[in-house]
């Protein structure tokens, strides 16, 4: 098979595939390729760790989606980011909104394939209109170990900083935050951590976006202060940030959800390691 000069690969990681989607991710910086947005736009699926049998059904879905040729590696076999958006939803039903308007309600699965979306995370919400009324988190694919152990929290700020960056539409913040993280990642250190963060900080659009947007801004700013080095908390399990999604959610836009879902950045790893 002869690939495009730029193939735009789609890249699917499991929960324990972390190591090899910060590879893929370096290699597509490297090639100067883009992301595919859906399986439409590419041929190339490269799947990163090892997926439970949740995750291995969802990835032959998006198998399937994909248009001829297709080809598909495994373990960062080729590169690519962005899983693809797929909204399973079923038959409105009708219900009583906080108006007291009769409005559709639908019941949709974010996850667990979906742009700069936690590896193995599933969000079941019901929607009337685009505001969720009430959600629920499960993690259908878990990691026996965190790749991100303590050592490496200031990278593991950065990567949760370049995915949530990139789901508010700041695509050239979230790479630089992707670069940062890898030059962590090799021991670099310096003044250029929390240059990006004060950066960051002060952007008049992310305080627009995020303001009203339940705790997000706060949650950010927490990543902000650890990649300055002025705070040494450790950050919450993931279990705490699941059980606390589906009361973050309730009551948010889907839009919102997306950035709410991006702050908290669970880690399903079982155990530090």
């Amino acid at each position: 098979m002869v690939l495009r000069r730029d193939p735009r690969p789609l890249v699917v990681s499991a929960a324990d595939g972390t190591r090899d989607r910060l590879a893929v991710e370096a290699e597509l910086r490297r090639r100067r390729w883009r992301p595919a947005l859906s399986p439409a736009e590419t041929g190339t699926l490269v799947v990163c760790g090892n997926p439970g049998p949740a995750l291995a059904d969802a990835i032959e879905t998006v198998w399937r989606d994909m248009p001829e040729p297709r080809t598909r590696g495994l373990d960062g076999a080729s590169g690519g980011e962005r899983p693809p958006l797929r909204l399973d939803a079923g038959m409105a039903d009708r219900a009583d909104d906080r108006d007291g308007l009769r409005l559709d309600v639908l019941h949709v699965p974010l996850g667990p394939v979906l742009p700069y979306w936690p590896a193995g995370l599933r969000v079941d919400l019901t929607l009337q209109g685009d505001v969720v009324q009430a959600a629920e988190a499960i993690a259908v694919d878990r990691a026996e170990r965190t790749f991100w152990t303590d050592e490496r929290r200031v990278a593991a700020r950065l990567d949760s900083l370049a995915r949530f960056l990139r789901v508010a539409g700041w695509d050239v913040a979230g790479e630089r935050a992707a670069v940062l993280r890898d030059e962590a990642l090799d021991g670099a250190a310096g003044a250029r951590f929390g240059a990006f963060a004060r950066r960051v900080r002060r952007s008049p659009a992310l305080r627009w976006m995020t303001r009203g947007v339940g705790d997000v801004r706060e949650r950010v700013e927490g990543w902000l202060r650890e990649i300055e080095g002025a705070d040494g908390t450790r950050r919450a399990p993931a279990r705490e940030s699941l059980e606390a999604l589906p009361s973050l959610l309730a009551g948010a836009e889907l839009a919102e959800a997306r950035l709410i879902v991006a702050s908290l950045d669970p880690d399903l790893g079982a155990v530090d390691g």
